[in-house]
């Protein structure tokens, strides 16, 4: 390490069977075109969120989606700071703000996979997240989703705070204004994580885990 603090793979390398992968408000809301709080970069990320989908899926890494609530009384104070909020009925549940965005991978039913909902920005605030993680031994998290300077920052911190390892995929994330987004990205690199592209993370994952079946067919090959 030759920085004040460690960044990269000197920081960790990431070990998939330890990973969860988080999916945050992909919801109408963010992403439809049009839409109250629109994210383009929310679309635009949708082939790589997708690849990322896939390759846990395939591995058998817990994937939980993640969808804002804000209707009275859960919003709180954010019904004051976003008007829209509360005038429009955005964000919530029963509305199709609140839906997840039709024209992407969806959640699936099964023993990997979880919705959960949440009332604020940060992920596991009053919600079940970190129960899901430690139930499966997760001790790192790969965050994506929008907007990356609100909720995805707010649960990379707050993943930090609880001893997870923060992967922070910089073209899976996006919010509506570039610079905040550059922004979030050196915060979490210098303070809380490992920012990296997709395809480098994908690359990653794979040698990670195409070793771990090497290993694994070497253990049980019979004796000679």
């Amino acid at each position: 390490m030759s920085g004040p603090s460690a960044t990269g793979a000197d920081f960790f390398e990431i070990e998939p069977r330890r990973c969860a992968l988080l999916v945050i408000d992909m919801q109408n809301a963010f992403v439809a075109e049009g839409a109250p709080f629109e994210t383009p970069g929310a679309r635009a990320m949708i082939p790589r969120l997708r690849q990322l989908i896939e390759l846990a899926r395939g591995a058998g890494v817990p994937i939980v989606w993640t969808q804002s609530d804000h209707r009275p009384p859960y919003g709180g104070l954010m019904l004051r700071k976003f008007p829209a909020i509360a005038r429009d009925r955005v964000l919530w549940r029963g509305e199709a703000s609140y839906e997840m965005y039709p024209e992407m991978t969806q959640p699936r039913e099964g023993p990997l996979e979880y919705r959960i909902v949440k009332h604020k920005f940060d992920a596991f605030f009053e919600t079940g997240l970190d129960a899901i993680l430690r139930f499966h031994h997760a001790d790192t998290v790969i965050i994506t989703g929008t907007a990356t300077n609100a909720c995805c920052e707010s649960t990379a911190r707050s993943a930090f705070m609880r001893d997870y390892k923060v992967v922070f995929p910089s073209d899976a994330n996006a919010t509506f204004d570039p610079a905040m987004h550059e922004a979030t990205l050196k915060n979490i690199e210098l303070l809380f994580g490992r920012v990296m592209t997709t395809a480098d993370l994908l690359r990653e994952l794979e040698e990670k885990l195409a070793r771990s079946e090497s290993s694994a067919r070497a253990a049980t090959r019979p004796a000679v």
